[in-house]
């Protein structure tokens, strides 16, 4: 890939790394040599995932709305670019959280108090954006100036980010049947995310309970290394005490903060990231760490632009749309999903953070391609059945947010729409039977 240009302006160097979905290169802005940034490309296997589309906007939109000193910022970003959809980012020279525990084995309670500091900082200015990041880990934490006076951590990868407002309804709730999906890495995924409960800016404060144990003792407070089992442990099973480990340098103050992210409900720990840090600072003595770890000189500068890429949608008379609010926890909502769509006889075919996929009156043996697919292979290998002419089947977009993550009220964004190859033929018969279904769910959800 080398000389290859990304977004028509950056120059790929050398690759820095990959992972499952993307390759990062270190890249030069064309015209400004010297000048560093990252270059995160999506592999095409993944970009033709059919949620694809909303998990390069959830990450994009989340990055877009965070500026602080302690997250890696986002320059520019691309969905359509000709090598592949594409994220550009700041270069931060330096090396991983990870690979200072490689080198180091466990860190002086001072040290990990002061990098403790700068993440709960980043964490709290991106809960105050309503995002949580579902996925902290020291490998996705850089070290700047690692080991000298001026340590700090910049937080980086997104890519799981998620907005605090937007709740998840589990297909196994909507469904009755698969599993419960736990996002993140199963060493620092927190209890509530393996129950399949709710998940808000707490969540991430329980990864950052597993870092700081790792950071003082040099291990995992649970370390199967059967997956399964390492995530039983997450919700059952009590960290080890640091004297058992030999870590008994640590202060006991420090070590009950720790135990307290670790606990296995959201209300138990601390509540934000600020109190975190500063419980922390206390139990080591040090009641002014969070103002001493406060960024230099940063006065909550206003998030970058949102890319372009995110125009308005253009206007489709197929597309009808209606909003309302129901005061419902989610567990309940999707319940009552699941009673809408039993009763209807149809099919949820998608549920991700903030959004369920419903379809409506598809005949019988029907299998159209999946939501966001498109490709004549897709639409060959499924199998259609004809639909009666103004008995179309209906695909329904259940976009939903909590206006005050605090309460268990919901605001739904429904918008109706043809299913590929049933394009309806009488757009006011087709208006009034997306209406009919959005009366039916405001009676299911309000109920």
């Amino acid at each position: 890939m080398f000389g290859t240009v990304a977004l028509g302006k950056y120059r790929l160097l050398r690759p820095l790394g990959a992972g499952t979905n993307a390759a990062v290169y270190l890249a030069e802005p064309v015209g400004r040599p010297g000048e560093r940034v990252v270059v995160k490309r999506v592999h095409p296997e993944a970009a033709a995932h059919p949620t694809f589309a909303r998990l390069f906007a959830a990450e994009v939109r989340s990055l877009a709305n965070l500026a602080h000193p302690y997250i890696v910022g986002l320059i520019d970003a691309a969905a359509a670019d000709p090598g592949g959809p594409a994220l550009v980012l700041e270069y931060v020279p330096g090396i991983t959280l990870e690979a200072v525990l490689d080198r180091d084995k466990c860190l002086e309670p001072e040290r990990a108090a002061r990098l403790l500091g700068c993440l709960c900082h980043a964490l709290q200015a991106a809960h105050s954006s309503g995002v949580v990041h579902r996925d902290l880990k020291p490998a996705n934490l850089m070290a700047t100036a690692a080991g000298t006076p001026a340590e700090a951590v910049k937080v980086m990868d997104f890519g799981f980010a998620g907005f605090a407002a937007r709740p998840h309804l589990q297909l196994a709730d909507l469904t009755g049947r698969g599993p419960v999906w736990a996002i993140g890495t199963p060493a620092y995924v927190s209890p509530e995310m393996v129950r399949g409960d709710t998940v808000d800016t707490r969540s991430d404060l329980y990864a950052v309970g597993v870092i700081l144990f790792e950071l003082l003792t040099g291990r995992l407070p649970f370390a199967h290394p059967d997956p399964n089992r390492l995530l039983a442990a997450q919700v059952n099973e009590a960290p080890p005490r640091f004297a058992a480990l030999g870590c008994g340098h640590v202060p006991a103050g420090a070590e009950e903060v720790v135990r307290l992210a670790l606990e296995k409900f959201p209300n138990e720990r601390p509540q934000t990231a600020r109190e975190l840090a500063e419980a922390f600072g206390r139990g080591l003595g040090d009641p002014d760490l969070w103002d001493r770890t406060a960024p230099a000189g940063w006065d909550g500068a206003a998030p970058a632009a949102v890319p372009a890429f995110f125009a308005e949608r253009p206007a489709d008379p197929f597309r009808v749309a209606d909003v309302f609010e129901v005061a419902t926890p989610e567990r309940l909502a999707a319940a009552k999903l699941k009673g809408f769509v039993d009763d209807a006889g149809g099919q949820v075919v998608a549920s991700e953070p903030g959004l369920v996929v419903l379809r409506v009156g598809l005949p019988d043996g029907a299998t159209p391609p999946p939501v966001g697919g498109s490709g004549l292979f897709g639409w060959l290998a499924a199998r259609r059945r004809s639909a009666a002419r103004g008995a179309e089947p209906v695909e329904v977009e259940l976009n939903m947010e909590k206006p005050d993550p605090s309460q268990a009220r919901l605001r739904v964004t429904a918008t109706c729409r043809p299913v590929a190859g049933y394009e309806p033929a009488h757009l006011p018969g087709w208006q009034a039977r997306c209406d009919k279904i959005h009366v039916l769910l405001r009676q299911y959800l309000g109920g």
